[in-house]
């Protein structure tokens, strides 16, 4: 389930869990071509079903000055010709998991709150809580900046910082495994900062894997729309490591404690 962006969004959705709105799936070749891609919404997101460290994940920001034309979080235009493309070398496996064919889909594009409107130029941030036997473990706050163009994925550049879960507040940040205190080239301090809705989204992951028994550890991740409140984008299997260096603590004592 976790593999599969699209059975995590039908699980979610059975069990009254928010989730971004799907918007279109396409299953295969036909799907492409029969889609009336002009009536696409102003902005969107468009990701491999069974992709895997934010790779082949579009964000497309507004609509161009054109018909057909759409804007990336970097500026660049993207056309309908590109989104089909894309769209095929999805469906051809280029960045699913196991490197086998997938689907690929859109679904609706998270408006930033406004708590969040310093901290990124570009993006949606996202929050990620490991969860263990129905107990939240560890926490961390991911922010897109100008190097991962608009996306919370650490290792194309996002800055992570460590949430205290009693609290929600932040405490320390990474950048390419290094401890940070500010954001990349500015003096906005990454901690202090305490996430809005806090409570929810331990509530949430809590009911996440008891409508999922079988993940008895897991990483959900979480965007918080300006309308909506928190929404789960994604379920991780195997949640990297990288949320212990961002907390300065380590999980083996926390998961011994738990268990």
């Amino acid at each position: 389930i976790a593999d599969s962006k699209l059975a995590t969004k039908r699980i979610l959705t059975r069990h009254n869990l928010p989730t971004p709105g799907l918007v279109k799936v396409f299953k295969g070749h036909e799907d492409i071509n029969d889609f009336s891609w002009l009536g696409l919404p102003d902005n969107f997101v468009f990701k491999p079903c069974s992709g895997f460290g934010g790779e082949g994940i579009l964000v497309i920001r507004k609509k161009s000055r054109f018909a057909g034309e759409w804007e990336l979080m970097n500026g660049e235009t993207i056309t309908i010709s590109d989104l089909k493309f894309h769209a095929q070398e999805i469906l051809s496996g280029r960045y699913s998991l196991h490197n086998t064919p997938d689907q690929a889909f859109i679904e609706e594009r998270v408006k930033v709150i406004k708590v969040f409107s310093k901290y990124v130029k570009g993006g949606t941030p996202d929050i990620r809580v490991i969860v263990f036997n129905m107990v939240p473990v560890m926490a961390m706050l991911r922010l897109p900046t100008e190097e991962s163009d608009g996306k919370a994925n650490l290792h194309q550049g996002a800055v992570g910082v460590g949430i205290d879960l009693a609290s929600g507040v932040t405490t320390y940040g990474i950048h390419h495994g290094r401890p940070v205190n500010y954001l990349p080239g500015t003096r906005t301090k990454v901690n202090g900062l305490r996430i809005p809705f806090w409570e929810q989204i331990l509530l949430h992951s809590v009911r996440t894997q008891e409508v999922i028994p079988s993940l008895g550890y897991l990483g959900i991740d979480f965007l918080i729309d300006r309308n909506k409140g928190p929404l789960i984008v994604e379920l991780n299997a195997r949640p990297g490591l990288s949320i212990q260096v961002a907390n300065r603590a380590g999980l083996q004592k926390r998961l011994e404690r738990v268990e």
